[in-house]
């Protein structure tokens, strides 16, 4: 792409599967030991799925039991938005002073359990607040769950948190099929909803167990680390992976929000295509993260980097150019096959290096991201009525291809120890 071959990247410190020991440091965590913490996170990060995807299968069940219109429904949306703002601060003061382990013992069975009163809840008002605190809530859950990923993938030396970001991907389709079928079943919101929430929250502090503690996860911090306020301790490079998660999530809202309408009313296709092309979407997305940790730890996260996004955003451009139906399908695939890992690969670089904890860190990139993620529908919905909707999506494509520019900044840096020691509790 800049007319000269990458250096090459530092290679990963491995574990020895036997002795759990990695070369060059003090002993780390028995392999069993970081096997029930990284069993426990993927529990975890499926349950956050199921539970943000019950919710959003069912907003029309909502929308009609509360009568609401689309303006009512985009003034809760508002709330939704803002306290997943406002929880993502919290969490990174929470996390970096109590850890992970704790904060998700409490944060996720009080996502789960906000899933009971935005059931119940009699009218606009009392929607908006609900969802406002179940936003924060999964906001604190997103960092914390980031956090004990970051510090297992350092600890095992190797990637591996694609594979728990496909856990949460998997968990919203479960969570779509669980809706669906309720749905079908007739089953109404406040029985559904009260079901979920006590399962997940059950099945949350279980699996809250497993994970580490904070002397276990991460190396003790250096005398340098700083313990920034909100305004302090931006580097450039957490600016830029800020900027790259903004993209992506940007790119990721945008295919979630608008590729059944691209099909349905663009190209006229039937209902059951157009949510083919979103289910299509939503499995590669899937599947590439469940591939990346391996095609990662082989190719580098550079590497893959780059080619992930020459893959999502030349695939978009290229359906959306040829103008069919298929072809559209075929572009949201790509779209999802190379988007699966971007996310992932920015947040595993955030926790890489640096003078910050890494909560603050992994909060600070996750923020910027879920403005994409908020910025991305009305963003494409305004140029559609510039322009048409192909070609507003064709602005997600090339700003996911110009992400290549800055693949270095991935790169892992030396500054923070890839290891947890045996000691603390």
């Amino acid at each position: 792409m800049n007319g000269h071959s990458d250096p090459p990247e530092p290679r990963r410190r491995r574990h020895d599967s036997q002795t759990g020991t990695s070369p060059g440091r003090s002993p780390v965590l028995p392999a069993d030991r970081l096997r029930r913490a990284r069993a426990g996170t993927a529990a975890l990060f499926l349950l956050t799925g199921v539970v943000f995807a019950t919710w959003a299968a069912r907003i029309p069940a909502r929308k009609a039991e509360l009568g609401l219109s689309d303006a009512q429904l985009a003034v809760a949306f508002v709330g939704l938005n803002a306290g997943a703002i406002m929880g993502l601060q919290l969490g990174a003061a929470v996390v970096t002073r109590v850890g992970s382990r704790r904060a998700l013992t409490v944060s996720l069975p009080v996502f789960a359990g906000m899933l009971v009163p935005i059931a119940h809840a009699p009218g606009l008002v009392t929607l908006t607040i609900a969802l406002a605190v179940s936003a924060i809530a999964n906001s604190v859950v997103d960092v914390a769950i980031n956090d004990q990923g970051v510090g297992l993938q350092h600890a095992y030396g190797r990637p591996v948190l694609s594979g728990l970001h496909a856990m949460h991907s998997l968990g919203g389709v479960a969570g779509g099929a669980l809706a669906a079928g309720a749905a079908f079943l007739d089953t109404g919101v406040g029985v559904h909803f009260t079901a979920v929430a006590i399962v997940a929250a059950v099945l949350g502090i279980l699996a809250s167990r497993r994970l580490l503690p904070p002397g276990k996860l991460h190396a003790p911090a250096s005398a340098g680390e700083l313990r920034p306020g909100l305004l302090s301790g931006w580097s450039r490079r957490l600016v830029l992976l800020g900027a790259l998660a903004f993209v992506f999530t940007l790119a990721e809202s945008s295919a979630l929000d608008w590729s059944a309408v691209l099909l349905r009313d663009t190209h006229h296709t039937t209902a059951a295509v157009a949510a083919i092309g979103l289910a299509v979407f939503q499995a590669t997305v899937t599947l590439g993260r469940a591939l990346g940790d391996r095609i990662i730890d082989r190719a580098g996260p550079v590497r893959v980097f780059r080619l992930s996004a020459l893959l999502a955003g030349g695939g978009l451009g290229a359906g959306l150019l040829v103008g069919t139906p298929w072809s559209a399908v075929a572009g949201l695939a790509l779209l999802g096959l190379g988007l699966a890992n971007l996310l992932p690969i920015s947040i595993a670089a955030a926790g890489s290096g640096g003078r910050i904890p890494v909560p603050v860190a992994v909060a600070r990139v996750s923020a910027l991201g879920y403005l994409g993620s908020f910025t991305g529908p009305a963003l494409i919905g305004l140029l559609t009525h510039a322009t048409s909707l192909p070609t507003a999506l064709l602005l997600p494509a090339i700003a996911i291809a110009a992400t290549t520019v800055a693949a270095a900044a991935v790169r892992d840096e030396p500054g923070r120890p890839h290891s947890a020691t045996a000691s603390g509790s």
